[in-house]
């Protein structure tokens, strides 16, 4: 039990620390979007529907990994016992590979301005990418949830 209490508190802290990021890299690409006037354009690229794609996913991603995360969390909280660890593994695995897709999508919307050292997109990226070096690693959770599914139930 108490390896099991680590893991998840492990685990649900740092796939918090990730979503932050990704949220924050999620606004700022919105924000962007809803400011920038190319030239060519009479309107903000908000307006333009492979950024509004790149939002959708961002959103969507958003959604999923804070579902999940939450979820378990209360849970968790409302009983302990009834949460098998390796769903903790598996929200940190959504939550740091969606914050990583969040980032880049954010990057492509804010184009080569997202690279310059002023903006925090380039220290979001680098940030988040240590995510995946934060135990529990993909290989391992992966290998918790195989084990979950195939080994026999017991009754």
């Amino acid at each position: 039990p108490d390896a099991a209490l680590r893991l998840a508190g492990w685990s649900s802290l740092t796939s918090a620390v990730y979503l932050g990021i990704a949220q924050a890299a999620r606004n700022e690409a919105v924000a962007f979007a809803r400011k920038r006037r190319p030239n060519s354009l009479q309107k903000p690229i908000a307006s333009v529907p492979h950024i509004q794609e790149k939002t959708g996913k961002m959103e969507l991603a958003l959604l999923q990994s804070s579902a999940l995360l939450f979820g378990l969390g209360e849970q968790f909280s409302a009983d302990p016992t009834s949460v098998d660890p390796s769903l903790f593994a598996a929200a940190k695995y959504t939550a740091t590979n969606s914050a990583i897709e969040i980032v880049d999508l954010a990057m492509r919307v804010v184009g080569a301005a997202s690279l310059s050292l002023s903006s925090p997109l380039q220290r979001y990226y680098r940030n988040v990418r240590a995510g995946l070096h934060n135990p529990p690693m993909d290989d391992v959770t992966l290998s918790m949830l195989a084990r979950r599914a195939l080994e026999p139930v017991e009754r």
